[in-house]
Order: structure tokens, then sequence, then C-alpha cells
């Protein structure tokens, strides 16, 4: 008797956000990063079908599926995509999207190549030559921690972030796509060692060790002096800030219980990073005079299938 033709079956996968709470511009170059996982995530339901298909609000996100399922070796999909991540909110929610994809049709892939298969399709996808940071933090993140990664070895270890500090994420209101920004022109200036380009890459990178330190220390003002210089030089040497940008960071600089903020992600426009005393979360939203989104830290996508990295 001829075989009933199986049913293709249909999988899910889930992924979080992420904040870089120091490290800007540096991974494409190899140097460390800090970047958080965050409680606020992207869910992907799909099955096989005859075309790629997908329900989503994220743009591109047609691109973004077809170059994940190149990397991934699958047939096409359709999908449906819901997420509690802002689009354009500097919460990555591209890498979220990727990395919920790839969980759900590859769970058995290690984490850290599922993060570079991420990065490879989103290069793809839009063009932009993305560094890793972002897909690592989604995959790899730990509830309670930060991800300390260098971006040249790949090697990364949790750091503990404290439960008295709330992260804090204001949308500038200024959007643009990374491909209509001098993005892949500062990458390249910074890789042909233009002085200044060069002069925010080696600050940044020694800005993430001590930052690194003074959370272990528990010196939390000393969080908030790395953050303001960290956005200086953003703003003089690497060049990726704008005025409104600068509006907001220095309001957030002069608001009681507001440690420090800075630009955060690719730059032109997009959201700012602060660091909040718990407890002030409602009166600094209030000095902000906008809407500010608070995070946790979150689990990554991958890190309960494998076995997480010591402290």
């Amino acid at each position: 008797m001829e075989s009933r033709r199986e049913r293709p079956r249909g999988w899910q996968g889930r992924a979080p956000g992420r904040v870089n709470l120091i490290g800007e511009h540096v991974d494409y170059l190899g140097g460390v990063v800090l970047p958080a996982a965050i409680d606020r995530h992207t869910r992907v339901s799909g099955r096989e079908a005859e075309a790629w298909s997908i329900d989503s609000e994220i743009g591109g996100g047609l691109k973004y599926l077809r170059a994940i399922g190149v990397e991934l070796g699958v047939q096409p999909q359709v999908m449906r995509v819901e997420s509690d991540i802002p689009p354009g909110s500097g919460l990555s929610s591209s890498a979220a999207l990727l990395v919920a994809i790839a969980v759900g049709l590859r769970p058995e892939l290690d984490g850290k190549e599922a993060a570079l298969a991420c990065q490879r399709a989103e290069q793809a996808a839009t063009g932009v030559h993305v560094g890793v940071m972002d897909q690592f933090a989604s995959a790899l993140g730990r509830r309670g921690h930060a991800l300390l990664l260098d971006c040249s070895t790949l090697e990364y270890q949790a750091v503990p972030f404290p439960d008295e500090l709330a992260i804090a994420v204001i949308d500038s209101g200024e959007h643009r796509s990374l491909v209509d920004t001098p993005y892949n022109e500062r990458r390249r200036e910074a890789e042909a060692g233009m002085p200044k380009r060069r002069r925010h890459v080696d600050s940044e990178i020694a800005r993430v060790h001590a930052f690194v330190d003074a959370l272990k220390e528990r010196r939390f003002e000393r969080l908030g002096v790395l953050l303001k210089e960290s956005h200086k030089s953003l703003r003089d040497d690497f060049e990726v800030s704008t005025q409104v940008v600068d509006t907001l960071v220095e309001r957030a600089w002069s608001i009681e219980g507001c440690l420090g903020a800075r630009i955060m992600g690719a730059g032109f426009g997009g959201s700012i990073l602060a660091l909040v005393q718990r407890g002030r979360e409602v009166a600094f939203a209030a000095a902000m005079k906008r809407e500010v989104i608070f995070c946790a830290t979150a689990d990554g996508a991958f890190v309960h299938r494998h076995r997480a990295p010591q402290d």
C-alpha cells in the first residue's frame, strides 16, 4: 500500500534582544565588547513550504529569512513573527530574528556556530559588514550577567551584573537604515588606521576592561564615568552621534540617579543607553520627557542547550 506523504512539521524559536553596555564600534575590528541579552524577545513559528514567506514588522524580514535559510541549508519556509523588541530601538531586533529562526530550525547547533551563521546571514541580507556581538549576545547571554566577548578569538565569559542598577534605553526618534549612513565608511577608516578612528577604538577597548573591573568591584560611579567617556569618544573621534542624540545624553547625565549615558549601537541616530539606580526609574523617565524602556538581563536562545560559561 502506498504510504501517505508526511506533512511538514512546524517549529518554534525564541531569542532575546540585546543592549551593549560598552564597547561600541570595536567588535568588527577584533576588540572586546560587553553586551547583555535582555528581557525583550522575538518569537518565530514556521514550517516548510514551497516558497519563502514571512509575516513580520521587522524591515527586510524576507531578506533575513532567505539569507539564514541559505546559511542553515534548509528548504523554503513560511514564518510568522511576534516581537516585543521595538524595531529601530537599538535593541537589535534583526539579530534576535535571525537567532530565533536558527534556534527553531537547528536547535542542535552550538550557540557559537549559530551566532556566526546569523552574522553571515545579516551581512548577506543587508550588505552591511556587521560584527558578531549582537548575535553572540542573543544566542549566549546569561540572566544576571553581561557577556564579555573577545571578538578576535570568540572567547567569552559571563560577568555578574548588579541588581541595584536598571538598564534604560531611550529612543532618540532619529532612524536611518545603516545602508544609508556612513557606517561602512567609518569601518574602513578605522581599519585603515585613521588616527581619530583608531583613537576611539583603542580607548574604547581599554574602557571595556575598566568597566568589567568596576562591575566586579561594585564601583558604580566609575561605571558612569566610563559611559560618559565612551559617548564623548563616539561623538568626537568616531563621529557617529547627532545633535539630537547629544542633547538626550546630556539631559540624562543631569538627572539624579543616573550614573551615566551614551549613544548605543551603530549611531547616526537610534537610541541611547543609561544606567539608573533602582528605585529612580519613574523619576528618570519623567525627567527625560519621553518613553524609556527599562530592561533586565536574560538568557540567550542557546544558553540552556549547551554548558554555559563559568563565572
